[in-house]
């Protein structure tokens, strides 16, 4: 299923597209993108399936937009690098981005995002992702329509059925989510029996009862994923609290036991030459801080994150992400109101290098092996009933060990 290193990967958009690549494709842009990570000794990239490019009606699957798929993963076999495709794209960077077919529904989007459809921000109710029959055909279709495009590619790596698909729409209960991951990855796996099929999951599943069990939903998957940001998450020691990254892998191994690739890790950097410091963000309902950290603090947190990551099991990580994006994007989602997700790249918004990069290769470059999983963490039975109590008891043990990834 995989190399025999630990693999270091990027979660890939494209500098000066974002999430508008699929309709403004540049082949040559993607290309000298991925010569850039393939110069930094990097295993893979993580990309992710635009649902209304790809998609524009529940019937149809647009063959232009898999064609232009299976160019990407032309360029990324061209230069040596494994691809995680993620479907039903769906939330990403605090925007949920959908099909207007899927607005003529019963359930209320999430009021945290906006939600854009058909290229503008609209207000409306959705079809169950995980219960309404048109939206599980239309899934199923997608996702074998994608598999009959690439399925064979010798790039290919992994299938993820979803970014962080509680934050698109949460399930009406752990079972409605069960039932959807049964039909799709019996779906998917009757196209392509190949290649190992994953879940993007977020540490919030792990914090509270979001309908993504992981005991669960494991025994369908063949690896769990994990996201986690520790300058976002309040039970973190601080915003650098790399500790974080590997309590999460070792937590997700425990409840799943199944291997754990960490998925998404990263943080938003303050200009060069500026030193860490918070932002304000205000939406129409709510404001936050987030913080913005120094650029060789940002370097040194990469190396101490993957070196314990490596240590905690991990079959690899993916960070978050390529680049920082282009200033003629600050004016559109998810840019425009969240200042933060303009600067979570490992290139500046010019394309130069940040100082993580030379950290990030400097790791990659060692193609380390893949060690042995450590004991599982004592993991409540009733851990479901009380997650985000469970979870910091068990941080605070983990961290009580000395700070160790190894009992």
């Amino acid at each position: 299923m995989w190399d025999d290193h630990f693999m270091v990967g990027v979660n890939y958009w494209p500098r000066t597209k974002a999430m508008f690549w699929w309709k403004h494709f540049d082949p040559e842009e993607v290309r000298a993108d991925l010569a850039e990570i393939a110069s930094w000794h990097l295993d893979g990239i993580r990309i992710f399936l635009m649902w209304e490019d790809f998609m524009p009606e529940p019937h149809t699957v647009d063959p232009w937009m898999l064609e232009r798929l299976r160019q990407v993963l032309d360029l990324a076999h061209m230069h040596g690098l494994r691809v995680i495709l993620t479907l039903f794209t769906g939330h990403m960077s605090g925007v949920n981005w959908l099909p207007p077919w899927l607005l003529d529904g019963d359930r209320e989007s999430d009021p945290r995002f906006r939600l854009i459809a058909g290229g503008r921000a609209v207000k409306g109710r959705l079809r169950d992702l995980y219960e309404d029959p048109m939206a599980l055909d239309a899934q199923v279709r997608m996702l074998e329509a994608a598999a009959q495009a690439v399925g064979d590619h010798p790039a290919l790596l992994a299938w993820d059925l979803g970014n962080e698909p509680d934050l698109v729409l949460r399930p009406r209960t752990p079972e409605a989510a069960a039932g959807w991951l049964a039909t799709l990855t019996r779906a998917l796996r009757a196209m392509d029996p190949a290649h190992p099929i994953t879940v993007g999951f977020h540490s919030p599943v792990l914090e509270e009862d979001l309908g993504f069990r992981i005991r669960a939903l494991a025994p369908m998957l063949d690896f769990l994923c994990m996201h986690g940001y520790p300058v976002y998450a309040q039970w973190a020691r601080h915003p650098l609290d790399e500790q974080a990254l590997a309590f999460l892998t070792r937590l997700t191994a425990s409840l799943g036991m199944k291997p754990v690739l960490f998925e998404e890790f990263g943080l938003p950097t303050a200009p060069p030459g500026q030193p860490t410091h918070k932002v304000s963000i205000r939406l129409e309902d709510r404001s936050f801080e987030v913080t913005l950290i120094a650029e060789e603090e940002a370097a040194a947190f990469f190396e101490r994150a993957l070196e314990a990551l490596h240590q905690a099991g991990a079959l690899g990580a993916f960070i978050w992400c390529f680049s920082d994006y282009h200033p003629d994007l600050w004016d559109h989602p998810p840019c425009d109101r969240l200042v933060h997700e303009r600067h979570f790249g490992l290139l500046r918004p010019d394309g130069s290098r940040k100082p993580a990069v030379e950290a990030v290769a400097r790791f990659a470059a060692r193609k380390r092996p893949v060690v042995s999983p450590p004991a599982p963490l004592p993991v409540p039975e009733d851990y479901e009933s009380h997650p985000g109590e469970a979870l910091r008891e068990l941080y605070a043990r983990f961290l009580q060990a000395g700070n160790s990834v190894r009992s």
